[in-house]
């Protein structure tokens, strides 16, 4: 069954939405800001995995695929 996109469009004031864009990006840099403490956290106990440049590049490549 084919589905439809819905175009439905609501109107927030300008206002509001800078505020709603800004709470995004903070949202998302603090989640950036936790990732990096956990690797820092997992380097400092030792929690590393090793792999060759070429398998690393590998995996980057088949999941953007």
């Amino acid at each position: 069954m084919e589905q439809i996109a819905a175009k439905d469009y609501i109107k927030i004031p300008k206002r509001e939405y800078n505020l709603l864009k800004e709470v995004y990006r903070t949202v998302k840099r603090q989640a950036f800001l936790v990732r990096i403490d956990e690797a820092e956290r997992n380097l400092s106990t030792g929690k590393i995995k090793t792999i060759s440049v070429r398998d690393f590049i590998r995996e980057i490549t088949i999941s953007k695929a």
